[in-house]
């Protein structure tokens, strides 16, 4: 399966372009440090979720790399709005609905497939 028609990956495309114009919103002191790894922090979830997707012996090194690149985009939003660099109850709201709804689908893709690859290692998985 192609990963652009995966679940995970659309709702993280999604995420991706509704951070763009809050970054470039973003005051300029803010904009070209933080707003920036923001966006690349973000791209690079996409980029995990891809290589996961494709490379089915290393889907778990890949999944637990999308976990610690995701809790530092969180980290980076949570402190710009802290910082008021990005601005709005109603923004901050949407970013952590759409960000709990993609950690949910990554951390049922990791347990899937862990069971599935000890199922595989122990030979109890069924065909």
């Amino acid at each position: 399966m192609i990963a652009n028609k995966l679940k995970v990956y659309r709702d993280t495309y999604d995420l991706v372009k509704y951070l763009i114009p809050l970054v470039n919103k973003m005051p300029r002191i803010y904009k070209f440090t933080l707003g920036e790894r923001i966006i690349t922090h973000a791209l690079d979830q996409l980029n995990h979720i891809q290589l996961a997707n494709m490379q089915r012996e290393k889907r778990q090194i890949h999944l637990e790399n999308f976990v610690v690149s995701f809790e530092m985009l969180k980290a980076m939003i949570r402190i710009s709005f802290e910082a008021r660099a990005m601005q709005g109850l109603g923004q901050q709201a949407e970013i952590t609905r759409r960000m709990e709804l993609i950690g949910k689908q990554i951390t049922a893709w990791k347990n899937t497939d862990s069971k599935r690859h000890r199922g595989v290692n122990d030979g109890s998985e069924k065909a």
